[in-house]
């Protein structure tokens, strides 16, 4: 796996002849992203030949670094032009919260962490590893002080747990001390659903059911970390339903994650989720005669930078371990001070 490489004031030929120089240039195998500052004299002309020498350079990934308020004009111009937008301050009043998974090379790869206050799903086929990552992610806020909910949708709580007890990812042990709890879906959810399915019932009274009572565990026990396992049995393949449904979920200071098997498309079951889930983590799997070869990456991470190369994993008796070591920056080039407040 290559490295990511950060270069500052980098010139860039253009398909047209033309040489550009851009304020930063983060590149790795796969990858290319042209990032320009925002300062407070930037006018959207500025803008429009940001976009204009990308594109001609042949750099669709874009990217601005605002280190002071960007107006709404502007947003809305980087919108159009797809171009992302990262707040250098926000980032930096931030840093310290970022939520980790407490595996390295992911945390690496997510600028520190995810962002608490957000929907996330991990998504891949049977067996590629979804549960045992988000039990690794309970463990480890455990181990912060961050108390954990998991809430199983297809598995009986005492069946999961015997399961968990064969890995020494420290689960058990904190729900024990109580710091992580467990709960499964009652049977009267799923009749519930069933009635929508079957439009017998109104759906926003059944998430706005569901998701009460949820947020009054959440706030009763202080809850930080939530992982519904899968979210599959909660959803029903609507567009409307599950926008509502993943929206719903997201509450201030509390990071939850979902969990998805594949059917419609290679990220989700319903090929829905993917739309409006904050971000996605994929984990997948090959096997030949040699063995299992196990590869994770960040599809999707809004609102933050993110390295989306591949590496491969193992899943063993103390969890998921990276085979590859984590993704280093190579600053032989370059003064990266402005990138020290993004990864």
């Amino acid at each position: 796996m290559d490295d990511i490489s950060i270069f500052q004031n980098m010139k860039v030929s253009g398909q047209s002849g033309l040489d550009y120089i851009f304020d930063y240039i983060i590149k790795s195998s796969n990858m290319m992203i042209a990032a320009k500052i925002y300062r407070e004299n930037t006018t959207t002309n500025d803008i429009m030949i940001f976009n204009s020498e990308a594109m001609d350079a042949g750099i669709t990934k874009k990217l601005i670094l605002s280190l002071t308020e960007i107006t709404e004009y502007i947003k809305k111009m980087c919108n159009v032009y797809g171009i992302d937008i990262l707040d250098i301050k926000q980032v930096d009043e931030t840093s310290q919260q970022r939520v980790k998974f407490g595996i390295p090379t992911l945390d690496t790869k997510l600028s520190g962490g995810l962002r608490p206050g957000y929907v996330y799903m991990i998504s891949g086929k049977p067996g590629a590893g979804k549960t045992t990552m988000a039990s690794i992610f309970l463990s480890y806020g455990a181990s912060l002080g961050e108390k954990g909910l998991m809430i199983l949708t297809d598995t009986f709580p005492d069946q999961f747990l015997d399961n968990i007890r064969t890995m020494d990812i420290g689960f058990i042990d904190y729900y024990n001390k109580k710091m992580i709890d467990v709960m499964e879906i009652s049977d009267s959810i799923r009749s519930m659903k069933s009635n929508i399915s079957n439009g017998r019932e109104d759906f926003r009274k059944f998430i706005t059911k569901v998701v009460t009572e949820l947020k009054k565990i959440i706030i009763s026990k202080n809850i930080k970390r939530v992982v519904i396992d899968p979210v599959t049995l909660l959803l029903i393949a609507d567009d409307d339903y599950i926008n509502l449904m993943l929206n719903s979920l997201a509450m201030k200071g509390v990071t939850v994650i979902v969990t998805s098997g594949l059917r419609n498309t290679e990220l989700s079951m319903f090929g829905i989720e993917e739309y409006y889930a904050t971000g996605i983590i994929k984990l997948n799997y090959t096997s030949d005669t040699s063995g299992i070869t196990r590869t994770m990456n960040i599809v999707k991470m809004r609102g933050t930078f993110f390295d989306s190369t591949s590496f491969n994993f193992q899943i063993t008796s103390n969890g998921i371990e990276t085979v590859q070591s984590a993704v280093t920056i190579d600053k032989s080039n370059n003064n990266d001070s402005i990138f020290r407040n993004v990864r």
